[in-house]
């Protein structure tokens, strides 16, 4: 039987120092039916610890403008990781291993 991918982790070191880690996960609930999480982990330099951030936007923004939104008002977790970065680490969930293990 195939082996697949079941977690994966991503480091991104960003332009000032700074880096961000993401963890997809495969989960399994009821019926075992999968669903993928990501988590999204961020530190000033190499040297500070990993801080995990938060998937919950700022507590107004149903009220904000289109543009302060995307200033202030998104969650954590999208302020330190683009949607691509965060959907390219996810989709590599379920794959094989040994497709990734010649493409490495």
């Amino acid at each position: 039987m195939e082996e697949l991918v079941t977690k994966v982790t991503r480091v991104i070191t960003r332009n000032d120092g700074s880096e961000v880690k993401l963890v997809a996960q495969a989960y399994f609930g009821v019926g075992l039916h999968r669903s993928v999480g990501v988590d999204v982990f961020r530190r000033s330099t190499p040297h500070d610890g990993w801080h995990l951030c938060s998937d919950r936007p700022a507590p107004d923004w149903r009220t904000m403008s289109v543009d302060e939104y995307c200033k202030r008002g998104r969650s954590e977790k999208l302020q330190a990781a683009r949607p691509g970065e965060i959907l390219a680490v996810a989709s590599l969930i379920g794959k094989p291993m040994a497709g990734l293990r010649a493409a490495a």
